[in-house]
């Protein structure tokens, strides 16, 4: 990782060495290869300044360049397989580099030397030869400042000095040095969570450059140095001071060869199967890369012409030259191809998919951190992708790997309608699992279920003849959830789910124990059934003098009518048990006994290029509750919450707010576990895919991903309960209420 201007006076190392003979070692495997590459191509996708604003099509340049890297037989091929990937961006930084030690010119005997009147010369790789030891070159940084108070001009050779201690040498002498003005300035790119590229979102996400390197300026010492020769090569730290010196005509910058610009931007290291290393630019210098003002031959005594240099400047200094800002192009957000006119990609296409789902979560999913193995994930994906026969395999396997990230909002869609395939429908009947049976919990179209005989508490134990703990236990590996019992949960909701007009035979355990078989048709006229609103009022009084709201059906615009019908009551139960119509922010100030300021704790991802743990950081804030509106009463009754794995994301969050407003009682089994405004990407096949795109927690800081809301009091429905038409879940608050004194 290069070291941002900002932090400290020194840009850091980049090491050009002779190439490495050639192993005889084998390549690693083709999947592996392509996964290496994908790490390259999404450091470069979302950290590369270049990609941010000029007309590249990178998408293409991993297309092209899979089956090179594939079809490799030896090293060079590979290399060049990677390489050429990285020639699109015409940027000599980024670039597979060698892992060889370099050839390090030996240390003179002094560090610090006059070779000649006025002028003092400082040998870098002399001061750092014993390693880094932090007093040693403090006291020789002393020194060198109290001998450049007695010259007019100072030798800085950075040549063959250690890249872990050159710049720390450097800034302890930094304050015998001429004055500086302005610094360079780098920028880099910092994305606040992963901008949506599809609909709308409230997370607020977006990316931005970011500039650094602005310190303050330095004054001249009182007496002392006037001008600064510093002497680099190839391998050499440029020092962030001795690009603002030359700029202000206070340095000169000698070098045998070109400068490489790698050694004053920030970069990073990508690390490939088969110990390939890349190298990424993360920023670029708003004043452009860097120049030498005397280039020495070869055959050129380098360190004479840099004496004789030294001793004419200790007499007549040049006059200073000011660098300019670069106009430099702003960032310019533009949403993934999708590639839609294809809507079976290709199979290059169907990799660069897969790739793209692994990029964006490994570097934007806020729980990254609670997913395990996603390196694995994307390894079996990619056969998975690359074999798919058609697009129905195609998203089974997106769907597959999705679903590993065990993150309930991670769905796969088609973009635009697909008037090419027929419309879906339902069964009358809907079922969850009830006991670890799949149930008949729901009937949708009377008529039709009395025709069949289908009843609620009926038991399904087999789906076209395949039994029904088998066709749930196939559908787990590409269904997204955050907890097992939330996935099983929406497998058997949506298990019997069909085409419009198809049939469906069950074998059907009813109440009297006997197993019969049932033949039914779906139907899209029950599936908009099962979906219907229904009509308010979406509260009632309950025995007891106890409210009861259906916070799946109550609207704002009914919560001020609500509250003044049940004002009187002891208590209210909201039911949430599906998901809400964003009520939360107009009940919880209603109901906030406790005078709470906040309601949920959030942490946007904040992405940043330099990998490592320093990549996850976060944007931690409060969300605050509403205040209470001057003319509106405060309800002081007590707050009963019914919860199951139905209640996902929104639901959750007014779960928080409802715990901190008014301390909440939790009755029934944990929610979903899903919660963090969703954002989207696309997918080649004209697709999208949404995620969680921020971390939302309690107030307190405790963990509600994958976890849920927890009740105090757990219930789960019973078979019999089913049968006997018992809402458990809500008979049971209804005790615990009658219990509360």
């Amino acid at each position: 990782m290069r070291t941002p201007l900002a932090i400290v006076l020194t840009a850091a190392l980049m090491i050009t060495a002779a190439p490495r003979a050639v192993r005889a070692e084998p390549l690693p495997e083709p999947t592996e290869r392509v996964l290496g590459l994908g790490r390259v191509w999404a450091k470069v996708k979302f950290y590369h300044p270049y990609l941010a604003y000029k007309d590249l099509d990178w998408d293409a340049a991993l297309v092209a360049a899979i089956p090179k890297v594939e079809a490799a037989k030896t090293e060079a091929e590979y290399r060049t397989a990677v390489q050429g990937m990285l020639a699109v961006l015409r940027d000599p930084v980024t670039r597979i580099v060698d892992d060889s030690v370099p050839t390090v010119q030996p240390a003179p005997l002094d560090f610090l030397t006059t070779p000649s009147p006025g002028v003092v010369a400082v040998g870098i790789s002399a001061m750092t030869a014993g390693g880094f030891d932090f007093v040693g070159l403090s006291a020789k940084g002393k020194k060198v400042i109290a001998d450049a108070a007695k010259a007019k001009v100072m030798i800085v050779d950075m040549r063959g000095a250690d890249s872990s201690s050159a710049g720390w040498a450097v800034d302890l002498f930094v304050s015998a040095f001429p004055a500086i003005d302005d610094w360079p300035l780098e920028r880099t790119i910092q994305h606040h969570g992963f901008r949506t590229q599809d609909g709308q979102t409230s997370g607020g996400y977006f990316s931005t450059f970011i500039t650094t390197g602005s310190l303050p300026s330095k004054p001249a010492p009182k007496e002392g140095v006037s001008h600064v020769v510093f002497v680099v090569d190839a391998d050499s730290v440029i020092p962030a001071a001795a690009l603002a010196l030359q700029a202000a005509g206070r340095a000169t910058i000698v070098t045998r060869g070109t400068l490489d610009e790698a050694s004053v931007v920030s970069t990073t290291y990508v690390e490939l199967p088969g110990k390939l290393t890349v190298q990424v630019r993360l920023g670029e210098l708003l004043w452009g890369p860097p120049a030498a003002d005397l280039v020495v031959g070869k055959k050129q005594d380098l360190d004479a012409r840099v004496r004789t240099l030294a001793k004419s400047l200790a007499t007549a200094p040049r006059k200073a030259k000011p660098r300019k800002v670069l106009p430099l192009p702003p960032l310019r957000p533009r949403d993934d191809l999708d590639y839609a006119d294809q809507p079976y990609p290709s199979r290059e296409r169907r990799l660069l998919a897969g790739l793209r789902v692994w990029a964006v979560l490994d570097n934007f999913f806020p729980y990254r951190y609670l997913i395990t193995d996603w390196d694995g994930a994307l390894k079996d994906a990619l056969p998975r992708l690359a074999a798919a026969p058609d697009r129905a395999a195609y998203l089974r396997a997106l769907r597959q790997l999705g679903a590993r990230a065990g993150d309930g909002h991670i769905g796969v869609r088609s973009a635009t309608p697909d008037t090419s395939a027929k419309p879906r429908g339902i069964p009358p009947v809907m079922t969850r699992l009830v006991e670890h049976k799949l149930v008949v919990t729901r009937v949708v179209d009377v008529a039709e279920a009395k025709k069949t005989g289908l009843a609620v508490g009926d038991i399904l134990e087999t789906i076209d003849g395949k039994p029904a703990a088998t066709v749930i236990a196939d559908a787990r590996s590409e269904t997204s959830g955050s907890t097992d019992e939330a996935r099983d949960q929406r497998i058997a909701a949506a298990v019997l789910a069909g085409e419009d007009g198809s049939t469906v035979r069950l074998d059907v355990r009813g109440r009297d124990g006997k197993l019969r078989t049932v033949t039914t048709t779906r139907t899209k006229a029950n599936l908009t059934a099962a979906w219907a609103r229904g009509t308010g009022p979406h509260w009632k009084k309950l025995p007891g003098n106890v409210g009861y709201v259906d916070l799946t059906e109550l609207v704002v615009s009914e919560v001020g009518p609500m509250f003044e019908d049940l004002k009187g009551t002891r208590a209210i139960i909201f039911d949430m048990r599906g998901y809400p119509n964003g009520t939360a922010w107009a009940i919880a100030p209603r109901i906030n006994t406790k005078k709470a300021t906040y309601g949920a704790q959030f942490l946007k991802p904040l992405a940043v290029g330099d990998g490592g743990e320093q990549q996850r950081q976060s944007i931690r804030f409060l969300q605050p509750i509403p205040e209470l509106p001057t003319d509106v009463a405060l309800y002081p009754g007590k707050i009963v919450v019914l919860i199951d794995d139905r209640a996902i994301s929104q639901s959750e969050h007014t779960c928080l707010f409802f715990e901190q407003a008014a301390g909440a009682t939790f009755i029934g089994s944990p929610t979903h576990g899903a919660n963090g405004d969703v954002t989207q990407l696309r997918l080649p096949g004209g697709l999208r895919m949404g995620f969680t795109g921020q971390e939302v927690r309690h107030v307190d800081g405790r963990q509600l991903q994958r976890v849920g809301i927890q009740p105090q009091v757990v219930v789960r429905p019973t078979i019999a309960g089913v049968r006997a038409g018992k809402d458990e879940v809500l008979d049971r608050a209804l005790v615990w209420l009658g219990s509360q004194k």
